[in-house]
């Protein structure tokens, strides 16, 4: 019989699956609109979740919120199988994209809870693998570009890009519902404190205009950091980071459909299997953001409806 996790073992989950769901791949579609404003959005979007962590209801008197939930966790199912893809199989990522979803789906239907201490592993392994990508980006100077892109080029740094930069970088900062209020502002602050870092580096080496075109943003920033030796460490962190991720929020959309959890995780993992074939990541990083911002913003509205 599974024990019931403690509130540091929910935490853990949540920060595991939260780095899966968007750090991978989101910089560089944030890089691509704001290049260097992207730190700053990258805070803006902690803000925004840390607010709709303390004025969210759970649970919602509307049918919509459910709806749209599901959706951007859909969305945010695709994200996270294609950083799969790309860190872990780049020579075939759409494959790889597609072999997570359904392994990871038939753990969730089939496998029994995991006990809090994978969770508190997971978060020790993807965490430690960020810190090292951190330090490794920081242990070398990088190569100064001869001339500053210009001012209309994707990564150029751009003030006005900060606020669509934070509206991508949101989905990196969505914990699950699962968990209450405070482990959510727990999972927020770890979370922040760690992206901004990865963030800063990845910057650091490879400049705004280089980080917006890179398809696996940290592995392009170790290779310009003379550090590619360590991809085979950041591939496994990437591999904990998507499963967790993708368990998240498919668990989650178990959760929304409680009339047929089981036919809804399966037809979830099969949208997501088919956008990761399809779709290019920033798209799906994006929708998954507008969806699930819409969705708390349903639920703050309902939830303040209610009180009335």
């Amino acid at each position: 019989m599974t024990q019931p996790q403690s509130s540091a073992d929910r935490v853990a989950r949540g920060v595991v699956s939260t780095f899966g769901a968007g750090l991978f791949l989101g910089l560089a579609p944030a890089a691509g609109l704001a290049g260097w404003w992207l730190v700053p959005g990258m805070a803006l979007a902690a803000v925004l979740a840390v607010l709709f962590a303390l004025s969210t209801q759970d649970s919602s008197s509307s049918p919509v919120a459910p709806l749209v939930g599901i959706l951007g966790r859909i969305a945010a199912a695709v994200a996270a199988a294609t950083a799969f893809g790309r860190y872990v199989l780049p020579g075939r990522p759409e494959v790889g994209a597609v072999m997570l979803v359904i392994v990871v789906a038939g753990l969730v239907l089939l496998a029994p809870p995991l006990p809090g201490m994978v969770d508190r592993v997971a978060a020790f392994v993807v965490v430690g693998v960020l810190v090292l990508v951190v330090v490794s980006c920081f242990a070398i100077a990088p190569v100064d570009l001869a001339v500053a892109p210009p001012a209309d080029t994707a990564g150029a740094d751009d003030a006005v890009g900060l606020f669509p930069a934070a509206l991508l970088l949101y989905l990196g900062f969505i914990g699950s519902p699962s968990v209450v209020r405070r482990e959510r502002l727990a999972i927020v602050g770890v979370v922040l404190v760690v992206s901004l870092a990865v963030a800063i580096g990845a910057l650091w080496q490879l400049g705004g205009e280089r980080l917006a075109l890179s398809p696996a943003p940290l592995r392009d920033a170790l290779a310009a950091a003379d550090a590619a030796g360590i991809d085979g460490l950041l591939a496994v962190g990437a591999t904990v980071a998507c499963v967790f991720a993708l368990r998240g929020v498919l668990g989650d959309i178990r959760e929304l459909a409680p009339a047929r959890p089981n036919h809804m995780v399966a037809f979830a993992a099969g949208v997501a299997a088919l956008g990761a074939l399809l779709l290019a990541p920033e798209y799906t990083i994006a929708g998954a953001s507008v969806l699930l911002l819409v969705e708390a913003g349903i639920r703050v509205l309902s939830g303040r409806r209610g009180r009335a």
